[in-house]
């Protein structure tokens, strides 16, 4: 049930991480433990069924990352200004944010709250083609680039004028042209998120002995699957035993 490795389009996937319906194929075990890691499971859906890409996994042993993009800036909404439409949240159990990301934040419906100071010009967002996200508020858009506490200060004076604000995290990037269009080369990059190797609750030793380690959905460690059908725990011991 837990394939070794296989290709999605131009990604390949492999432990930790795992197609999420992998442990589907059998009835009576399905949905009680996962491939890898609990956290790195991957749904396959059809085009618009899904919000977030997987662009790339890098397992390398000191670049361990995966890179994502929202899928609303690959389609070509919007042109070269695309609208963002969500934020990413995760838990920090087994991914991190990369130290090489930044924020943007987008504030949308500027208007109706009261005239926004001629000091924010620099921060609208002036192409013809943008298009509020559906649900904005009516008005003017922003895009705040987020640098210093300077940066933070006018973002927490341009909120109080705008219905809607969105953070999303970005590349770290070159800030020139950036109301004009330059943000959506930007976005189209995708970002990176971090993983990292288990090394507590006996996982460690699994994966020392060729296995892999199978968890529940509440990120318990359930125990080693090793190659032939079998299991183990914590280890798998006929290789250990070898060894």
């Amino acid at each position: 049930m837990c394939s070794e490795s296989f290709w999605r389009g131009s990604v390949e996937i492999h432990y930790p991480f795992y197609l999420a319906n992998a442990t589907e194929a059998t009835a009576d075990h399905s949905g009680n433990y996962s491939c890898g890691y609990t956290d790195l499971s991957i749904s396959c859906k059809l085009e618009g069924q899904t919000w977030i890409s997987v662009e790339n996994i890098s397992y390398h042993y000191d670049h361990q990352t995966i890179l994502l993009v929202d899928s609303d800036v690959l389609g070509g909404a919007g042109g070269d200004c695309p609208a963002v439409r969500h934020e990413v949240s995760f838990d920090e159990t087994w991914l991190h944010s990369s130290s090489y990301n930044d924020n943007l934040t987008f504030l949308f419906g500027c208007d109706p709250r009261g005239p926004v100071p001629p000091e924010f010009d620099a921060y609208k967002i002036n192409c013809t083609q943008f298009k509020s996200p559906p649900g904005a508020a009516p008005g003017d858009s922003f895009v705040v680039i987020m640098t210093d506490e300077h940066d933070r200060y006018l973002e927490q004076e341009l909120a109080t004028k705008c219905g809607n604000t969105m953070v999303v995290t970005v590349p770290s990037y070159n800030k020139s042209n950036f109301t004009n269009g330059g943000y959506g080369g930007v976005l189209k990059l995708g970002f990176e998120l971090e993983w990292s190797r288990i090394t507590e609750d006996g996982c460690h030793l699994c994966e020392a002995s060729n296995g892999q380690c199978a968890y529940s959905q509440h990120r318990e460690f359930l125990g080693c699957l090793c190659h032939g059908g079998k299991a183990g725990n914590p280890y798998c011991k006929h290789i250990a035993s070898s060894k």
